[in-house]
């Protein structure tokens, strides 16, 4: 055994020298990967203080950029390095001069503006678009910082692609941190976000005002149809009533000047033609024969045309109390085809204006269940708002027209009312029916209009649509039940009343 040992203890007094070359070589290994990784940082260190030097001479932005290059390049936490390095870290930095030229910024400012370093430093901060968010602002920092004070405040910073970021900053004398330079020190926390939020609140808020607004004005707006609605009657009656007097005095004159005109006639058909003058004054005018058949052939046709206004202005009074009734009437027996006659003959001042009117009533029967002056109003405000846009249109290159038709389909009666002009816009069309939605100019229209016919329609049991296309006029169609549904066919539609090639039946509609 002793022999054993003998031979085998050379062998493993080689070994043991082996291992110790080995971890000798691997140590040295490790110790020149970090000393020439520490080189490596040393070098892009001293790389990154040279392009900061070329760009200025302040010392303490020098220290500022040792620090942070320094912690990025050596992997040092920022913690062991003091309180610069923490807010170098933490908030968005830069230093000026007394000037406001940028001596030093950090990369978080950098990464916040999109502007490399050298488009940074060396410029004014005007120039790299920082500046305070108004005058009051500005005037109030310079006076602050002039009196060696704290500064706090909200910053404005342009990005490089024209953007705005908003930081909230706190401005320091260099003098409170160090004395190898003069100027001052900016660090600051991005509140952009916080300012989007503010910005679409006081933006709903504006809305909401508006909405309010809106609503006070439309309950000004029903106040004043309401004493409308209240006095209507009244006025009404107080037209009727001298009316009523012209009226019967017109016809008692007609039958006065018949009675004279056949006595003018046989008298002067009797006397001599020089003695016809002598019945009259000699300030009038008719002198012969021929003067006084002229005066007894035209009188009738001037009481006729009086005749005729005075019936316009009857017309006129009742649809106007059918139109501005109270909206609690109960439902009856009501023409449709009536409402429609009523609606035109309201909107007739809208309509002369170089429209041109096409009434089919095509429907055998248009009797429902529901209230006239309800009604009335939807089809007037339909019929209304077509001439509005079509006279809003000046260029419009063809003539104006206004269709309405009627038809039966089914246990139902379809309305149809079609206009050739400029169309509504597709973005429109999904808040038409709104409240308050209006595409005319301020105080042309309160954009209650179609709401309300919206609502109307749907207290009727019916339905009201439209279809459009920008430039080629809106198609509005209603459809009410009739008042006899339960005993019409249900899918079947009524034909229309035959008429010849090329003709339609028409309905006289008082225009």
């Amino acid at each position: 055994m002793d022999f054993l040992a003998g031979l085998l203890a050379p062998l493993l007094d080689q070994q043991s020298s082996g291992f110790y070359i080995i971890a000798s070589l691997l140590i040295m290994l490790v110790v020149v990967f970090f000393m020439h990784r520490t080189y490596r940082a040393s070098l892009k260190v001293e790389a990154r203080l040279a392009e900061f030097s070329s760009l200025t001479n302040s010392v303490f932005g020098a220290k500022l950029r040792l620090i942070e290059t320094s912690a990025d390049a050596y992997d040092i936490n920022r913690k062991v390095l003091g309180p610069l390095a923490r807010i170098i870290d933490q908030y968005c930095v830069f230093t000026t001069d007394l000037h406001g030229v940028l001596t030093y910024a950090n990369d978080k400012l950098v990464d916040l503006s999109g502007t490399p370093l050298t488009e940074l430093v060396g410029r004014h901060q005007k120039e790299v678009g920082v500046r305070a968010i108004h005058a009051e602002a500005a005037s109030d920092m310079r006076r602050t910082l002039q009196q060696e004070r704290v500064w706090h405040g909200q910053l404005c910073l342009r990005t490089r692609d024209s953007g705005i970021r908003w930081v909230d900053t706190f401005v320091f004398p260099l003098s409170f941190i160090t004395e190898a330079d003069t100027g001052y020190i900016y660090f600051g926390t991005d509140v952009t976000r916080f300012h989007q939020q503010n910005d679409a609140l006081r933006r709903e808020v504006r809305s909401k005002e508006a909405s309010l607004h809106r609503a006070e004005n439309m309950l000004l707006h029903s106040e004043k149809m309401a004493s409308l609605g209240v006095i209507s009657a009244g006025i009404a009656h107080e037209i009727n009533n001298p009316i009523a007097y012209v009226s019967a005095n017109i016809n008692r004159l007609g039958e006065y000047l018949e009675t004279l005109s056949a006595f003018a006639i046989r008298a002067s058909a009797k006397l001599p033609p020089d003695q016809v003058g002598d019945l009259f004054p000699p300030a009038d005018a008719p002198h012969n024969r021929d003067d006084i058949t002229y005066a007894v052939e035209d009188y009738p046709a001037l009481m006729q045309e009086t005749r005729d206004g005075i019936l316009r202005i009857r017309k006129i009074i009742s649809d106007l109390k059918s139109f501005s009734h109270e909206g609690t009437d109960a439902f009856t027996p009501v023409d449709v085809h009536k409402c429609i006659e009523t609606a035109l003959n309201l909107a007739r001042h809208e309509l002369r204006r170089q429209i041109k009117l096409d009434v089919t009533l095509s429907a055998a029967t248009a009797q429902i269940s529901g209230s006239e002056s309800q009604l009335t109003q939807v089809l007037l405000n339909l019929v209304v708002n077509a001439a509005q846009a079509m006279q809003a249109q000046q260029s419009q290159p063809v003539p104006g027209v206004i269709q309405i038709r009627t038809r039966n389909h089914g246990t139902h009666l379809i309305i149809e009312v079609i206009d050739n002009g400029p169309g509504i816009q597709p973005e429109h069309m999904a808040t038409l029916f709104e409240p308050f939605f209006t595409t005319k100019p301020v105080g042309e229209g309160t954009g209650l209009g179609l709401a309300i016919s919206q609502d109307i329609v749907q207290r009727h049991q019916g339905e009201i649509s439209v279809h459009s296309t920008p430039g080629e006029g809106a198609h509005f169609s209603i459809r009410l039940p009739l008042l006899n549904a339960a005993s019409a066919r249900p899918g079947l539609a009524t034909p229309a009343p035959p008429s010849r090639p090329g003709q339609k039946a028409h309905r006289p509609h008082g225009l």
